[in-house]
């Protein structure tokens, strides 16, 4: 069996009357000797916009999305900017730009910089409530990868950066060999007074210890393979 691993290469520039939008394009192949790959549903939405079928590609991101597929998110956002298969939705569509952004999409940044400015902060405040207990589950969970997500969101979403949290989870990211993890524990400590990273530190260990985090993120690691 061979595997081509999830590409965000090319784009694909979709017109409809006046709404002209670039998704991304992004699929995961699985090629089997002898046997018939199964449908990506990734895929399959594009498809439907392709098609101009904009209520079956939103229902197709959206399931993708709510699994944490951040290129899905990003062309949900998208689609939900512009208003195509579902009511135009900009407190939505931050909010699937936010986490896109936070899962690395590059483009999602201008996006998300754009429905930001349309609405109010209280909004924008409910809305990284709502991503802050998000990631907070998926960390619950043993999600290694929301950790940095965890750490970005501290740092560049919230209205008031919340820097010392921040600096908390890099330290546990630094602990637990993920990458980046380290280099930005330095670079978010030379930001802080000696008395908080202190704190911090100590906050860390026994959250470690505590949730026995070694533990809980090498066996969701484990069983998501």
């Amino acid at each position: 069996m061979t595997f081509l691993s999830r590409l965000a290469i090319c784009f694909c520039r979709i017109a409809a009357g006046s709404f002209c939008a670039l998704l991304l394009i992004t699929g995961m192949v699985l090629a089997a000797e002898g046997s018939d790959a199964s449908p990506d549903p990734f895929e399959a939405a594009v498809d439907a916009v392709k098609a101009e079928d904009f209520g079956l590609a939103n229902d197709l991101f959206f399931a993708l999305a709510e699994q944490d597929d951040h290129d899905a998110q990003f062309n949900l956002a998208i689609l939900l900017e512009a208003g195509k298969g579902t009511p135009q939705n900009y407190t939505l569509a931050l909010e699937w730009a936010w986490l896109a952004q936070l899962g690395g999409v590059t483009r999602a940044q201008v996006l998300a910089e754009r429905l930001a400015d349309k609405l109010l902060p209280a909004t924008k405040d409910m809305i990284a409530s709502r991503i802050d207990s998000r990631l907070k589950d998926r960390l619950s969970k043993g999600a290694s990868e929301a950790i940095m997500q965890y750490v970005a969101f501290n740092q560049t979403i919230l209205t008031r950066p919340d820097l010392e949290t921040a600096y908390i989870w890099t330290l546990i990211g630094a602990a637990l060999n993920i990458d980046q993890a380290a280099k930005t524990r330095n670079d978010i400590e030379a930001m802080l007074e000696p008395r908080v990273t202190l704190n911090a530190q100590e906050s860390a260990r026994t959250m470690f210890l505590d949730q026995d985090m070694a533990l809980l993120f090498a066996e969701a690691g484990v069983a998501s393979r």
